[in-house]
């Protein structure tokens, strides 16, 4: 049975605290790897406090002073961006002709009047750090509002928001595959009134059903918690079903979790920031000779210095040798005869070290298809990256992924445009929701100098003229990303009807006009001279053209 106002209305204060700590058993499990996937994302220094490891044989100072120096780059965010990157590259087409509501949502799709593009990038980033993240489609207008005059006026309107899954707690879908009820958790903070508000934020529990949404508040701390059904945020909507959905890195019909693109990633690129912690330890401790001296000099008469970290004072003639063994020094018994001397560190822990991280910083971008984007020598396959062939092969792999999270967010801006016009009293079923919008259905890596070569060749062995148009098209639209449909409009127009129907009315009116067979353009002196077969030299030709002079009747007498 569908869960009712009255049902939480006449819960107890222990029934309401139990229901906000109920999780699906499935985040439950995954909890820990979100918010690890999150913090990946994030980075900062939380995450090197979190995730940079002790070793054997570490004691709690060098530890310490290890975290302090670590750093990290962070190739899980890195992975996510170029993804973004790519998808958002592409050609992604938005109706004009739409009604007025959708048209204004497009233009302030978030609380803070966002564009829709600005809350797709978003959604696809985080969809790519989590799997799936859930999109929440709110309206604020008011229950009076009976006009469209009076919702302007109020400023009232249909905005999106997504949820983190760790913020999801528990929710149910029907017979038909559609939610039935969803709860998540949200914060706020309350600075209406900064004179007597504390400031703090503190979370709350917001119920959404296919009729209405409230709040359940919690106040307290331990045994003392309460939990309240908050009247004032009780509001009815009737929309005939829960305006939240799920969005997907890549659709799958998993019902509560989808694999994010950075499931595998962020433990790869955890481990090359322990790694390169490591390898900070030996620059730091073991880059300079240390010396070796017979511990009897390290031992003067009367004294007995100290080495300790701790300690700071010792012998003058102590410090002397620490100071000369670049504040290391390693006794020994002089009584072999062994002069004292300076050893240099093992560069194969160094050198096994840095293998290491090559190799998987290789993988990383390797497992996706993007390992066209690190340099020959970070890559570990030997793949340059200023190689144009190289890495549209080596995109081959990357274009799937990117064809099906295109699919996968088309999906989603489909369901926002649904989700829109049932809060305009327009509910339609998925799959009779207008094309609004088109999201690219492959992605091309070609620059633009290919596509040209490309066009020059198949003039060259005289391409059909449908094959040629299609592939001047391409060209064009690569050449002017930046043009306006009208404009590339008119510019295809012209390919398409006059382009190559005017080149062979140019050719078979120089076919008609009779050009010489030899090639050459009339009255043109050859440039060859005579080593050119056939031609007349200069002065032949002179002589050839001159006139004979006329016969002289006298003379011939």
């Amino acid at each position: 049975m569908a869960l009712t106002i009255e049902d939480l209305r006449t819960a107890t204060s222990e029934q309401l605290l139990a229901f906000t700590k109920r999780r699906h058993p499935d985040f439950a499990d995954k909890i820990e790897h979100w918010r690890f996937l999150d913090l990946s994302y994030r980075g900062g220094r939380e995450w090197i406090d979190k995730n940079i490891f002790t070793y054997h044989k570490e004691g709690k100072k060098e530890y310490r002073d290890r975290k302090r120096r670590a750093y990290r780059f962070p190739h899980a965010k890195e992975v996510v961006s170029l993804v973004n990157k790519y998808v958002f590259k592409g050609d992604i087409a938005r109706r004009d002709d739409v009604p007025g509501h959708i048209k204004e949502f497009w233009g302030a799709a978030t609380l803070f009047k966002r564009p829709i593009a600005d809350l797709m990038e978003m959604i696809s980033a985080q969809s790519s750090t989590f799997g799936r993240v859930w999109v929440v489609v709110d309206n604020n207008v008011a229950p009076d509002v009976v006009s469209e005059a009076d919702r302007k006026r109020t400023k009232g309107r249909t905005y999106a928001y997504f949820l983190k899954p760790t913020q999801v707690y528990d929710f149910e879908y029907d017979d038909d595959g559609e939610l039935e009820w969803f709860m998540n958790g949200e914060f706020i903070r309350d600075t209406s009134n900064p004179v007597n508000s504390e400031g703090k934020i503190r979370e709350r529990f917001r119920i959404w059903t296919k009729d209405f949404t409230v709040v359940i508040e919690v106040k307290g701390s331990g045994h003392n918690k309460v939990a309240t059904l908050e009247a004032s945020t009780f509001r009815e909507h009737r929309l005939g079903l829960v305006p939240v959905f799920p969005a997907d890195h890549i659709t799958v019909d998993d019902l509560y979790s989808a694999p994010a693109l950075i499931e595998d990633v962020a433990y790869l690129d955890r481990a090359v920031a322990n790694y390169l912690s490591n390898l900070d330890v030996i620059i730091q401790d073991q880059t300079f000779s240390q010396l070796v001296i017979p511990f009897q000099s390290m031992l003067p008469s009367g004294g007995s210095g100290s080495l300790n970290d701790e300690d700071d004072e010792g012998s003058d003639e102590m410090n002397m040798l620490v100071q000369m063994g670049t504040k290391r020094v390693f006794g020994f018994n002089a009584e072999g005869g062994q002069p004292p001397s300076f050893i240099s560190p093992d560069v194969k822990q160094a050198g096994l070290i840095m293998s290491a991280i090559t190799k998987l910083v290789g993988e990383i971008y390797h497992s996706i298809g993007m390992s066209g984007e690190r340099t020959k020598e970070d890559n570990a396959q030997g793949i340059d990256n200023s190689s144009g062939v190289a890495k549209a092969y080596d995109f081959e792999k990357l274009n799937s992924m990117l064809a099906a999270k295109a699919r996968s967010l088309e999906n989603i801006e489909k369901n926002l445009v649904r989700m829109v016009n049932a809060w305009r009293s327009d509910l339609k079923e998925l799959e009779k929701t207008e094309d609004y919008v088109t999201y690219p259905k492959t992605f091309d890596v070609r620059n633009l100098s290919s596509e040209m070569d490309d066009a020059q060749r198949l003039g060259m062995i005289d391409a059909p003229k449908e094959l040629r148009r299609k592939q001047m098209i391409r060209l064009a639209r690569k050449m002017f990303p930046q043009a306006t449909e009208e404009a590339m409009k008119a510019i295809e127009k012209e390919i398409q009807e006059d382009w190559l129907e005017i080149e062979e009315e140019v050719l078979a009116a120089g076919l008609a006009g009779g050009f010489p067979s030899t090639g050459r353009v009339p009255g043109k002196k050859n440039s060859q001279g005579e080593n050119n077969k056939g031609s007349v030299k200069a002065d032949d030709k002179t002589k050839a053209d001159k006139p004979k002079p006329k016969p002289n009747p006298a003379a011939a007498k």
